[in-house]
Order: C-alpha cells, then sequence, then structure tokens
C-alpha cells in the first residue's frame, strides 16, 4: 500500500532527480522512495554502531580478553 504526500523540494535538486531518473527510466517517487530507505538504514546502522561503541565504553576489553584465542592460532611459516 503506498500513499501520497506533499513535500518541499528545491528545484535544483528536483531537476537533478529528474535527470538522473530519467537516465535510468525511473520516476521520482521511484528515486525519492530509495533515498529514503537508504537514509533510514543508514541511521539504523549509526544508531547500533553508537550501542556498540557505548556497549564498550561500559565493558571495555581487558588486555587479556583475547589472548587465549590469540595463542591458539596458528600462522604458516
Amino acid at each position: 500500500m503506498t500513499k501520497t504526500i506533499s513535500i518541499r523540494i528545491d528545484e535544483e535538486l528536483l531537476y537533478a532527480v529528474d535527470i538522473a531518473g530519467g537516465a535510468e527510466h525511473r520516476g521520482r517517487s521511484e528515486v525519492i522512495r530509495e533515498a529514503l530507505e537508504a537514509w533510514l538504514k543508514r541511521r539504523a546502522l549509526a544508531e547500533k554502531v553508537q550501542r556498540h561503541r557505548e556497549g564498550y565504553v561500559r565493558h571495555p576489553v581487558s588486555p587479556d580478553e583475547f589472548a587465549p584465542l590469540l595463542k591458539a592460532q596458528v600462522w604458516p611459516k
């Protein structure tokens, strides 16, 4: 299900969208929808990265945390 909305957009940006979309045989709606989906994905990723950073601030890696793993690794000569 889709919904029609009204947005304000700079004329130069709209022109660029029309040109780029036209070159790929895609309409304004498709180009703008794709841009919004990409923005939402970047935002979700940024939030995950921030939570990850905050987790390491709360529980930092200890100096010997990976020592057993590093000892078990055998590197070819």
